[in-house]
């Protein structure tokens, strides 16, 4: 990496954010983290698999293992996004997702004397802001790659908050038909726009609804993401398709959530629905209305009681919350490793086409996770 060891977490923050790495084209950042690995520690031994890498380093005594869980990858920058540094912020593509966290794992390579608290796993992957199936952390726990660890933190950005668990998702395709005709004579026709408002206006009217995991309040959510047809401008559609996302909390599984899901579109249809949400796959392409699952991911548990969260969180006073998104959290529990969402940055400015972190932020962020370790 282009830069001088030993320089502030500022810098490194901006060298991370200068290289681009939007999914699926995370190697010349994987390259430039790997570089300085090898560089600023001999504390550390790296694996690399593929455009993932794993950074195992030694403690002073025996300690939990305590895994810093990042992604490499970030969404397309917007024309014109700003970069660099101005009036105490960084602006830049992943400057807060998430490669705020990133130069926090990075920069704890740099203390000079071993982890005394707990020993930390830095894990670096691609594609989490792609499909399920193509990510990172995905594939590694799925080979087995990942050494064991007692804990874990995703650094997506939290307002340095612990954020624990996250709402399950489900991206349903729903496709409604109708009849083709000239738009000059719509009469002969049958607008499949026009059939599919009654499942339009059913989920326009469906309120946040709080529910209550714990501590924790999660907000149950259904929206329409995406709606399209492929006709001509001057034809009547005979049809239409509508994605359908649902995110669900904690304790419900991706199968319950699917019948839930099912149940309203059918409702919304008086009923008349047919499909098979559970396995995706819709019955006949002839069916006036058909639902197919085009991705789904369970929710993650709350771990904020495990032992070294808890102690963390009482040290530091840190504000718990429900993490209303989905994050890697859910597959880290579902492996069976206690993992909660902990990182500087404002989850708001995520994927904005201004995105900027605060610079206090980063450094506190990094304090408080230094915490853990030292």
């Amino acid at each position: 990496m282009a830069r001088k060891t030993g320089a502030d977490l500022t810098d490194l923050a901006l060298h991370l954010v200068k290289i681009p790495s939007v999914t699926g084209a995370e190697g010349p950042l994987c390259d430039q983290v790997l570089s300085f690995v090898e560089q600023v520690s001999s504390n550390a031994s790296a694996r690399r698999f593929g455009n993932n890498l794993i950074v195992e380093c030694a403690a002073e005594i025996d300690s939990p293992v305590v895994g810093l869980i990042g992604h490499l990858d970030t969404v397309p920058p917007a024309p014109g996004q700003p970069l660099g540094l101005r009036d105490g912020r960084l602006f830049g593509r992943g400057a807060v997702d998430m490669k705020a966290g990133l130069a926090c794992m990075l920069h704890l390579l740099e203390e000079e004397t071993r982890p005394r608290k707990a020993r930390p796993v830095l894990v670096f992957y691609d594609r989490e802001e792609g499909p399920a199936e193509e990510n990172g952390l995905g594939h590694l726990l799925r080979d087995g790659h990942l050494p064991r660890m007692d804990a874990a933190l995703v650094l997506e950005p939290t307002g340095n908050r612990i954020e624990a668990g996250c709402s399950g998702t489900i991206h349903a395709r729903v496709t409604v038909r109708g009849k083709a005709a000239h738009s000059a004579r719509p009469w002969l026709g049958d607008n499949a726009v026009y059939r599919a408002l009654p499942l339009l206006s059913s989920l326009a009217g469906r309120s946040p609804r709080p529910v209550a995991v714990g501590e924790l309040v999660f907000h149950e959510v259904v929206s329409v993401t995406q709606v399209w047809t492929e006709n001509a401008r001057n034809v009547i559609p005979p049809v239409v398709e509508i994605n359908v996302n649902y995110r669900f909390p904690p304790g419900r599984s991706v199968s319950e959530a699917g019948v839930a899901l099912e149940a309203w579109i059918r409702e919304a249809f008086g009923g008349s629905a047919g499909c098979d949400v559970e396995r995706g796959e819709a019955q006949g392409s002839d069916a006036a209305v058909a639902v197919s699952v085009v991705d789904a991911a369970s929710a993650g548990a709350d771990a904020s009681n495990h032992p070294v969260f808890r102690a963390w969180r009482r040290e530091h006073g840190l504000e718990l919350r429900a993490k209303q998104g989905w994050t890697d959290v859910a597959r880290l529990t579902e492996a069976g490793i206690p993992a909660v969402n902990f990182g500087p940055g404002d989850p708001a400015q995520a994927h904005q086409d201004c995105e900027s972190l605060l610079l206090d932020d980063l450094e506190a962020g990094y304090q408080t996770l230094r915490s853990l370790f030292y």
